[in-house]
């Protein structure tokens, strides 16, 4: 037997120590899962206790009078319909968003003259309260799907934008001089270094601007419009609907949870780190 190998007493041992350790994370993770529902269960318990004594009822409803209007929300098909609308609007404007951002970064990161003489622009402009904008996409393109996926875009550019040009510039000026001489192209150094290095930027960019993206949906939906959960929310606080509102908020809260389930590898993409090969002396030590 090899000397690095290890006996089967050392395997033995080694087994038990994963298995101890997994059992310890399910466990973790169970407590985790209890805790979280534990305090859910408080507080719809609390709301429903103070609903109607501590609390007039028209100021908060109650978790059964919420409850009943999502059951007949969707009953009736409005869930669906309305819910549809806003998803829809919301992932299109974080996809268009995401991928303007990095397609504008990348010359800008790669040009710095360039980047250097239009920044005061992206600031001026990133300065500009995204809900403003929303009154202007809707005089531009109506009340319809267009306005609400460019007020969601809008949202979401700046951040990722930022922080690709963050990531971009990352990569020393030399590193690029060097790829360049040895005959790389434009599209070979974005391939090879630079979105390698703005990767991390990008990915924790799109995690962060997903709440972003449905916020600027529903602000359209609020602004103007016809469809989606922000018209049914506004459609019930029109008519003094306590548990419509909260009806209407806690559907996208749940949806917005939903998606950043979705959107988990990314948070597991963020941790990988690539091996670092660290060569030996030449005397072998």
């Amino acid at each position: 037997m090899r000397a690095h190998e290890p006996t089967p007493a050392g395997t033995a041992v080694l087994d038990a120590t994963r298995r101890a350790h997994h059992a310890d994370r399910a466990a973790e993770r169970r407590f985790l899962v209890a805790a979280r529902l534990g305090i859910v269960v408080v507080a719809l318990a609390g709301w429903e206790l103070a609903s109607g004594t501590l609390i007039r009822s028209f100021y908060v409803s109650s978790p059964g009078d919420v409850a009943a209007t999502l059951v007949d929300w969707a009953v009736s098909g409005e869930l669906g319909y309305h819910g549809a609308f806003t998803v829809t609007a919301a992932v299109l404007g974080y996809v268009l968003g995401a991928v303007a951002a990095v397609l504008v970064a990348w010359p800008l990161a790669v040009l710095r003259t360039v980047h250097r003489i239009t920044e005061p622009y992206f600031l001026v402009a990133y300065s500009i309260p995204a809900v403003a904008m929303g009154p202007v996409f809707i005089l531009w393109f109506g009340i319809g799907m267009t306005p609400k996926v460019l007020i969601a875009a809008y949202f979401v550019f700046f951040i990722v934008f930022i922080n690709t040009v963050a990531g971009f510039q990352q990569v020393p000026t030399g590193l690029l001089d060097v790829t360049r001489v040895m005959g790389a192209s434009r599209r070979d150094q974005l391939r090879t270094v630079l979105l390698p290095s703005a990767l991390p930027f990008v990915l924790a960019a799109l995690r962060i601007t997903l709440p972003a993206a449905m916020i600027g949906a529903v602000t359209g939906e609020f602004i103007s419009s016809n469809r989606g959960l922000g018209y049914l929310t506004r459609a019930a606080a029109s008519s003094y609907s306590t548990a419509g509102v909260l009806a209407g908020v806690l559907s996208l809260s749940v949806i917005v949870l939903l998606m950043n389930l979705l959107l988990r590898p990314l948070r597991n993409a963020l941790r990988w780190q690539p091996d670092v090969d660290v060569p030996q002396a030449a005397d072998g030590r």
